[in-house]
């Protein structure tokens, strides 16, 4: 009898630290905000301003590259200067031909160069991918860019871009920020349907 007993132990000790490991996930600390889960709509762009207008207790923001109107809450640019000709990096969730924003950063803000609700595009879904310009290759149709959520390169795929409502990548040079929406062709291939700085 002790000896069937005695085989038990370490399946119970075994189950006993699954159960607390399990536990601790439990205890730890969640995040209540939602804007930290992947968006699809979710996008993040830089540019300089070209045109702005007050529109009620927001701003009506158009940038250098790209065709949408951002619009950005008076409450998030708090004492910062906004003007025609200021450089920023934009986030917010796409709505047709206007972005909904509900984050701005200036250059030399830690949250210009790294948008801090940015989540990368997970494999098998569509969305608004993130990245530094690493290269381009106009003979095969591709860009490579480092996604800002993960830091991997990225290929992007350009045969099948909306070039009507995108920007010309084959402008684009290492170190520019680009914004790319599509979806996965494999683990390290992302075919774009439109591409915005």
């Amino acid at each position: 009898m002790k000896s069937i007993k005695n085989s038990f132990a370490p399946l119970a000790a075994a189950s006993g630290l699954a159960l607390l490991l399990s536990s601790a996930a439990f205890a730890a600390p969640q995040p209540q905000n939602t804007e930290y889960h992947y968006r699809a709509d979710r996008i993040s762009t830089q540019g300089e301003i070209t045109a702005m207008s007050r529109e009620g207790d927001q701003y009506k923001v158009v940038l250098n590259h790209g065709s949408y109107a951002y619009f950005v809450p008076m409450a998030t640019i708090r004492d910062r200067d906004i003007r025609i000709g200021a450089v920023v990096r934009i986030g917010g969730v796409v709505n047709g031909d206007t972005v909904n924003a509900d984050f701005i950063a200036f250059p030399g803000e830690p949250t210009y160069t790294s948008d801090p609700t940015y989540r990368g595009v997970p494999f098998g879904s569509n969305g608004w991918l993130s990245g530094t310009v690493m290269s381009v290759n106009r003979r095969l149709n591709f860009v490579t860019i480092r996604d800002d959520a993960s830091g991997v390169p990225v290929k992007v795929d350009v045969r099948t871009m909306d070039t009507k409502h995108s920007v010309n990548v084959w402008r684009t040079r290492a170190g520019d920020h680009i914004s790319v929406n599509g979806s996965w062709e494999n683990r390290d291939t992302f075919d774009a349907a439109r591409v915005q700085y």
